[in-house]
């Protein structure tokens, strides 16, 4: 083998087929997003690669997946929960079952590669990949890992962190910090560059300074609480504009909220979006970010360089949270407020500061995007790559990423739909959008696989790129989020 076998194949190159990978993940937008931008790698380093997704029935996945053109594959798997309650007794059970649909679907697909994203989908899937031979990589998003990667850790080749933190819970000599994946037009995003157009397409003065609240695609409710309590405390409203990004849950609530401080008689002004699609143009508009602290929240404003006053979720697994925030401030990104201590008063008094010192916020900017991994997603499906042995980790790398282009990553962005995503117990054969992905557990095995329905595709707009579903980043819903 010469050092040109282990160069990636240009697209069209030779008779070989392309790697076959599957991703496990399922849940949450802190799971299926970084699944996402590590299958657009995948595809940007080997055109000819088949992705496909393994997650189940009730997670934002459903939505997300299809949307972005890869198929899913749904498994009998109900998640881990640390509460008494019928799904707990039921989840091991689950767990077996989803780790023979798991062997089962490796095998009719010929995969090559498994890539874990954490969360519940994840171990069955090891499972089944350790029973079929094929090799397992995992990421694991936070700086206390989750249960499941914990587990499938004893099964992986590669472990690859999203923090550095991370390091001491898995086996000595197989992890790689490699930073959390984002969606492109954020991993190489130059606010200064679209500031002006965020400012215009958002609506906001640009002689005032900002301040961005989001909570992740469901918004987070004391944080919607406090800012609109903060009302009276501002010192100088007359400076200030708030983009409120308050999630559709409690989009009323919040509007009802904002009318009843009589905002306008004071001069402060505020935009209420339920959801921000274009993140890009609200990152490069803002000054500074109110946002929990979720794993790819996290990633994605140390990839934007925002400052930011994080406010960690109190019941987070194992405090995770509150692991990512501290990170991030001891490298002095971002100011870190208890949830039990935010209040109206404690919110005007940490931001009106900050929001009127640009040149402490231009250092913490520098701060937070030191902390960023604008590769990320690149470096994970390279470690994929190698294990399913197409080449060497560092002959992926070497070639040039390519630039970012929004009408092909149109796929991450969300469009306006019912609030949050599907939750189902059964498989409904009725759903057209079921009878797409269908239980694997459930679908007739066959010697070849069979022809393609057309009316199985996933649905596309007019313009030939599939339609756009829900979802986000957020608290490990997004958030992004």
């Amino acid at each position: 083998m010469t050092a040109d076998d282990l160069l990636p194949s240009p697209p069209g190159a030779g008779t070989q087929p392309g790697p076959r990978v599957l991703i496990a993940a399922g849940g949450t937008g802190g799971h299926v997003f970084p699944g996402l931008a590590l299958a657009r790698a995948l595809k940007e380093l080997e055109p000819t690669a088949e992705v496909r997704f393994a997650g189940t029935s009730r997670g934002i996945e459903n939505q997300a997946v299809p949307a972005a053109g890869f198929p899913l594959d749904l498994l009998p798997i109900l998640p881990l929960s640390r509460r008494l309650a019928l799904e707990t007794v039921l989840a091991p059970f689950a767990a077996v079952a989803g780790a023979l649909a798991a062997w089962r679907l490796l095998r009719r697909h010929r995969i090559e590669a498994v890539a874990g994203m954490g969360g519940y989908v994840t171990l069955p899937v090891a499972v089944g990949a350790r029973l079929a031979g094929v090799p397992v990589v995992l990421h694991e998003q936070n700086a206390v890992p989750g249960i499941a990667n914990r587990l499938a850790a004893r099964l992986a080749r590669r472990i690859a962190l999203g923090v550095a933190d991370a390091a001491a819970a898995f086996p000595s000599g197989r992890t790689v910090t490699i930073g959390n994946p984002v969606r492109p037009e954020l991993a190489r995003l130059d606010r200064n560059r679209l500031r002006e157009v965020g400012q215009k397409e958002l609506g906001l003065d640009p002689d005032r300074a900002t301040l961005f609240v989001f909570g992740g695609s469901q918004g987070a409710r004391h944080l919607n609480q406090a800012v609109i309590a903060a009302t009276p405390h501002w010192t100088r409203p007359e400076r200030v504009q708030i983009l409120h990004a308050c999630g559709r849950r409690d989009e009323a609530e919040v509007r009802e909220g904002w009318r009843a401080q009589d905002r306008t008689r004071r001069g402060l002004q505020v935009r209420i979006e339920p959801f921000v699609e274009r993140m890009d143009l609200a990152y490069a508009a803002c000054d500074l970010a109110l946002t929990r602290a979720g794993a790819m929240t996290m990633a994605e404003l140390t990839a934007a360089g925002v400052p930011a006053i994080m406010v960690p979720l109190p019941h987070a697994t194992a405090d995770h949270q509150a692991a990512n925030a501290r990170a991030v401030a001891a490298a002095g990104g971002a100011v870190v407020v208890r949830d039990e201590d935010l209040d109206g008063e404690r919110l005007a008094a940490t931001a009106a500061p900050l929001l009127e010192d640009p040149e402490r916020l231009a250092k913490m900017s520098v701060a937070m995007a030191s902390l960023a991994y604008p590769a990320a997603a690149h470096e994970l499906a390279a470690l994929v790559l190698e294990a399913a042995g197409r080449g060497s980790r560092e002959a992926y790398l070497a070639v040039p990423a390519p630039g970012v282009n929004r009408e092909d990553t149109g796929w991450f962005e969300a469009a306006r739909s019912p609030i949050g995503p599907q939750v189902s117990r059964r498989v409904d054969r009725r759903s057209k959008r079921l009878e797409a992905y269908p239980p694997i557990e459930q679908r007739r095995e066959a010697a070849t696989p069979p022809p393609a329905d057309p009316q199985q595709a996933p649905e596309r707009s007019e313009s030939g790129r599939p339609s756009r579903a829900n979802g986000s980043k957020g608290d490990d819903p997004g958030g992004a989020g």
